[in-house]
């Protein structure tokens, strides 16, 4: 298990993090590139501190006091290192809990659903705040992306507010509730927990390592596969 000591810093920041759009229907989604990555979760599980510690950046995403205040899906075009492939992140509006209208947040609930059953190849990064674990909002986009066959991470948020016997008790019950439907990540801005992990288990090789890198890795194990295509470089997240 990992723990709050565990400090996950040997990833270096994102060479860009380019903010595209703020989509507030499906008319004004960008084009897709290869990969893409979603940040869903609720209003209040931390997310865009979370995206901004994925990123290794302080602002790339707007942190705000009040849950609720991403109205629309925040796109960014990413680029983790010279020479590897971009792609794009959607921060999607949260669901549950947000200081808006039931009829409004239920409008942001068809956009977030309306992106994710769109075309693409993407992974979803579902958050959830470590002390509330998996509740019904949580079990409902779990069945979606199921559904829509979507790979899901479940990240843990704001595991700094638990000690460490109630954190291992809690991994425990978040692993035997996801009962092998998705991998669970542990994370903690502040105590910079997870994002190395996260990182690995969320983005494709080619996202996020120089193709240079990746040459000489198959090199060196003589093969010859194009990292993009075929055999298990296709989907390695």
């Amino acid at each position: 298990m990992a723990t709050l000591k565990t400090a996950m810093t040997g990833a270096p920041p994102a060479l860009k993090a380019d903010f595209l759009c703020g989509a507030s229907s499906s008319k004004r989604f960008p084009e897709p590139l290869a990969f893409e990555l979603a940040f869903l979760g609720r209003s209040n599980c931390g997310k865009s501190s979370l995206l901004n510690f994925f990123l290794g950046r302080k602002n790339a995403a707007r942190v705000s006091s009040l849950p609720g205040r991403t109205r629309e899906i925040n796109f960014f075009r990413v680029l983790f290192a010279k020479g590897a492939d971009p792609f794009l992140i959607a921060d999607l509006p949260g669901y549950g809990f947000a200081a808006a209208p039931k009829a409004v947040v239920r409008g942001w609930r068809d956009l977030a659903e309306s992106y994710l059953a769109s075309p693409g190849r993407r992974k979803a990064l579902l958050l959830t705040d470590a002390r509330r674990g998996i509740a019904a909002e949580e079990e409902m986009l779990l069945n979606l992306l199921e559904h829509l066959e979507t790979p899901v991470v479940l990240v843990a948020t704001k595991c700094d507010k638990l000690g460490r016997g109630e954190l291992a008790l809690r991994e425990r019950e978040l692993k035997t509730v996801l009962n092998g439907r998705a991998p669970l990540v542990l994370s903690s801005t502040l105590k910079r927990l997870g994002r190395e992990e996260l990182i690995k288990i969320a983005l494709p090789e080619e996202c996020r390592e120089a193709a240079s890198a990746l040459r000489g890795k198959e090199s060196a194990s003589g093969g010859g596969k194009d990292p993009k295509g075929g055999g298990s470089g296709a989907e390695r997240a």
